[in-house]
């Protein structure tokens, strides 16, 4: 039997990337090592690296591809031999050493070698193959310690069963890792965009990096599948990874198909787990060896990784592998499995994966009651924070468009504004970032809460730019589910047959793809779109066909179905049905517990029992309803304005009249425009109402114009410009050079002069539909050759704020100009310069406002109200170091030295980072004054 000279040769590296961070490690250890270990999981380059490394240094080498066989002292021996003696130019026979000749032909290599003086290195690739022979262990230890010119290289999937300790102590061991071979983010880009010239965008770079964790061989495959992608090709394929089946069928090859039936039983079952605890896994599997079995796959590198936390997890890739072969294997069957582990962890009182199990598997009465507990022990913004990222981990990588609505629904009220709020910087750091494949998922979150709290028109601008992206990302669940709720906004405004344009679309996506979330939703909104417009003989058979699919695949939506059912009789006047529906739908709502679905429930049951002349069951449910939307504020104003007809139809006149100027009121001063024809509708709701000035401006904050309660759009952008020059200079006469020269100010005179008087014209008719003639103007008035914006016929924020807080000893008046102050001026627009004096002076009017309340209240003993003003003059002015130390001692003065440590702390990471100033000294002046040394630090 003859040696095979392929055993024996080294593997082409070429073409490959330079790994110059590891042969840098490799240069620093390689003079006093004896042994190097590079084990890692397969695909991690673990052959190239080091091949390319030796070639590169050009040093000699023997190089050792095992296999099966070699496990035997004799054929193993015959091979190393073979090598060595190649190398060092010795004869030697091309045969294969008999069994007996064994321990005098190693005697005889051994002196060989610890002749040797130049440097040699052995490589033993693929050891994982005689690793646990009895045989080749005695041997291996001998070659490590043959000779100081002669290193040994072990390569390997785990870590080979040898005596490192002493060598450990010795400082003549190096192991190189899974982690140590993954590629950085730098090497990623130059793999894809300096060595193979694909010119990737940064985001797809960054894409590639986390979800693949720097696996090199999914690299390859990527590579070969986007080699001559387009663009709008490339993020078609980013939408669906990584459901690759070139990935998929790497891994089960060279991974799961070699392992034990036992092994690949418990991989599959694990897949469900984002952290492998050991203890919830032998719960789970009804076993008690489930440590041992996780100690194997580390020391096998079986594509699991103990991280910084020392929790034990799989590779993402890997694990979603896994989880759809679970899946596939289970059929339905897996929801259950997602059921009888959320139980598991809420018997440990591990309430978010509870949760997160509970959702996946499709039990929402569970969930909900799981939220229910979540929200008395936790933080809620953080913990809905959590589990939104939660639910995208333990899931592995399913989309979650369709729990978007649930957890927002499960959201405790008071959180809202801070999510919002987090959304929004999110979505701006993401923009900054060009990272348009996270902003899909971030604005449609964000716009469902906008929807909920009523600002119609940032939440469908938000689902547009979230529906582009789902589009062009081929998100199909996410592209349907954001044609629903921008024909839901239509349907408020009463554009009918635009809502029925795009829910139509939702229907085609939901049903071509299967999506069964979407389907259900997509039926309701136009069943309940065609009653809208009276349509009950199209609306029926929508709603019976969500009914019923809602029953097979999402009982969670059965609130909702039954709801719309139950309006459905109604507009039939067919009460009785309708009473019977809707209180079903008020019994699943208050199983969930949340208030959303209870004000959404009770308000239709109200209707129906007010139809019906059950005027105290109405009160009630309206009442109920009421509640529920606390801060709901839109959905409140619809309940509101149904309380209203209530009160006239019981001839209560004088709640009636409160009710009516209290929507109405909140109808302005949020303009809910589409609301006030509800207000209308009906003869007997006549109630006198104070006469308003025509025109509304809001620039403290979000940028809207309402004429006689309608929205107005300024189209030409010069209009616009001129406008918001009026409005910073307003109850001035201003000379019209002066006004040309700030804003149109580049081009000729008359040229300026002409687009002055065009845009001038298109803003007036603009404002007043219907005036004949710029003489007439109420609003922009001419005095020779000066203009002025005269307020006395506009209802205009900022003035209004000025006249507040013109008192300061007015606290009352100061609080209501604090209100008021929704933003600051005309934020929309940071780039006009001839807005930056006065936004910078109404900001600081306004710090100077707030701050003189929150003193008032923390003399009052109000403190909770005073530190929510310091924090939101800081959000405002987060440079103003005086404000910023006094909050600090305000907060060291009431004993909250945590909440001050992380206000230092932020602030100085600030003042240093954006400022170059450092504010170390005062702030340890301010701390020593309560005892407190360097607690910011």
């Amino acid at each position: 039997m003859k040696i095979e000279e392929n055993k024996l040769q080294m593997p082409d590296s070429s073409p490959s990337l330079i790994r110059d961070r590891l042969f840098a490690e490799l240069d620093q250890s390689i003079d006093n090592t004896s042994l190097i270990v590079v084990a890692a999981d397969s695909g991690y380059g673990k052959t190239m690296l080091i091949s390319t490394y030796l070639r590169k240094k050009n040093i000699s080498t023997v190089w050792y591809q095992l296999g099966n066989t070699d496990r035997y002292a004799h054929i193993f021996l015959s091979y190393l031999k073979a090598g060595i003696c190649k190398e060092m130019d010795v004869d030697a026979s091309p045969a294969i050493i008999p069994a007996e000749s064994t321990e005098d032909e190693w005697d005889a290599l051994l002196s060989l070698l610890s002749k040797r003086t130049e440097p040699l290195f052995l490589v033993f690739d693929d050891y994982q193959w005689v690793d646990q022979s009895p045989e080749i262990e005695p041997l291996m230890i001998e070659l490590i310690n043959a000779s100081s010119a002669v290193k040994v290289i072990v390569i390997s999937r785990g870590r080979p069963t040898l005596p490192i300790a002493r060598l450990k102590v010795e400082r003549k061991y190096k192991e190189l890792t899974t982690s140590d071979l993954a590629f950085t983010l730098e090497e990623t880009r130059n793999f894809f965009n300096e060595m193979n010239q694909l010119q990737l965008e940064e985001q797809e770079i960054q894409f590639i990096f986390e979800r693949t964790e720097g696996w090199i061989a999914s690299y390859q495959l990527i590579l070969g599948m986007i080699g001559k992608m387009n663009h709008q090709e490339r993020f078609s394929l980013w939408s669906s990874f990584p459901n690759v089946q070139d990935i998929y069928d790497y891994l089960s090859a060279e991974v799961l198909q070699v392992q034990p039936d036992y092994i690949k039983a418990f991989l599959y079952k694990t897949s469900l787990f984002s952290e492998l605890d050991p203890v919830i896994i032998d719960e789970f599997l009804g076993i008690d060896h489930s440590e041992d079995i996780l100690n194997h796959l580390l020391n096998q590198h079986l594509f699991v990784y103990s991280d910084h936390q020392g929790i034990i997890r799989y590779h993402r890739l890997f694990r979603q592998v896994l989880y759809q072969n679970f899946k596939d294997m289970k059929k339905d069957d897996y929801k259950k499995e997602h059921i009888k582990l959320a139980a598991i962890y809420e018997s440990r009182y591990e309430l978010i994966n509870a949760f997160a199990h509970y959702t996946i598997g499709k039990d929402y009465f569970k969930a909900a009651k799981v939220m229910g507990l979540i929200r008395d022990l936790y933080n809620p913004v953080e913990s809905m924070l959590l589990l939104d990222g939660w639910l995208e981990e333990i899931s592995a990588g399913e989309s979650f468009a369709n729990n978007t609505l649930f957890l927002i629904r499960c959201v405790p009220l008071a959180t809202l504004q801070e999510l919002t709020t987090l959304f929004e910087e999110n979505i701006s750091l993401s923009k900054k970032k060009k990272n348009e494949l996270w902003l899909c998922n971030l604005q449609h979150r964000l716009a469902t809460i906008y929807l909920m709290r009523g600002d119609i028109v940032r939440a469908e601008h938000l689902f547009q730019e979230s529906l582009k992206s789902a589009e062009q990302f081929h998100d199909h669940a996410m592209s349907a589910l954001n044609l629903i709720l921008i024909a839901e906004i239509n349907r408020y405004l009463k554009k009918y047959d635009t809502a029925i344009e795009y829910v139509r679309k939702a229907v085609i996506v939901s049903e071509k793809y299967r999506i069964a979330h979407t389907r259900i939703h997509s039926l309701d909104t136009l069943a309940t779109i065609y009653m809208d417009k009276g349509n009950v003989e199209k609306a029926a058979p929508c709603i019976q066909k969500a009914a019923t699919i809602c029953q097979e695949q999402d009982k969670s939506s059965l609130t909702f179905i039954y709801t719309t059912m139950g309006r459905l009789f109604s507009i039939k006047g067919d009460f009785t049905e309708a009473i019977k529906w809707g209180e079903k739908a008020v019994s699943i709502a208050k199983s969930f517990n949340n208030d959303f679905d209870i004000g959404w429930s009770n308000h239709e049951l109200g209707e129906s029992y007010m139809k019906c002349e059950k005027f105290k069951e109405a009160k009630s449910c309206l009442e109920k309803a009421y509640r529920a939307f606390a801060l709901f504020t839109h959905y409140q104003c619809m309940v509101g304005i149904s309380m209203f007809h209530l009160y006239n139809l019981l001839g209560d006149s004088v709640r009636a009249k409160e009710t009516y100027q209290k929507m109405k009121d909140i109808c302005q001063k949020n303009n809910f425009y589409w609301l006030i024809d509800r207000l209308r509708t009906k003869t007997e709701a006549k109630v006198i109402d104070k006469p308003q000035k025509p025109l509304v401006i809001q620039t403290l904050g979000r940028f809207q114009i309402t004429y006689n309660e309608k929205p107005v759009t300024i189209k030409r952008h010069s209009s616009l410009r001129l406008l918001q020059y009026f409005i910073a200079h307003y109850q001035k006469k201003i000379e019209k050079d002066l006004i040309i020269d700030s804003v149109f100010p580049e081009g000729s005179l008359g040229n300026m002069d002409n687009l002055f008087n065009v845009s001038l014209s298109v803003l007036r008719k603009t404002l007043e539909p219907g005036l004949s003639s710029g003489v007439h103007s109420r609003f922009i008035k001419r005095h020779g050759n000066q203009y002025e914006l005269d307020v006395s016929e506009i209802d205009l924020d900022i003035h209004r704020f000025m006249e507040l807080v013109r008192d300061k000893r007015n606290i009352k008046n100061l609080k209501k100009a604090e209100e008021l102050y929704k933003g600051d001026f005309l934020e929309e627009y940071p780039y006009e310069t001839f807005l930056e004096q006065e936004r910078e002076y109404f900001r600081k009017t306004y710090i100077q406002t707030a701050r003189t309340i929150a003193l008032y209240e923390y003399e009052k003993k109000d403190v909770q109200n005073c530190f929510r003003l310091y924090e939101k003059m800081i959000s405002r002015d987060p440079f103003d170091e005086e404000l910023c130390f006094e909050y600090i001692e305000l907060l060291l003065r009431e004993n909250k030295v945590s909440k001050a440590t992380h206000t230092a702390q932020k602030m100085k990471l600030l003042f240093e980072n954006e400022m170059g100033i450092c504010i170390e000294a005062q702030l340890k002046d301010i701390f020593s004054k309560y005892k407190i040394q360097q607690a910011y630090t």
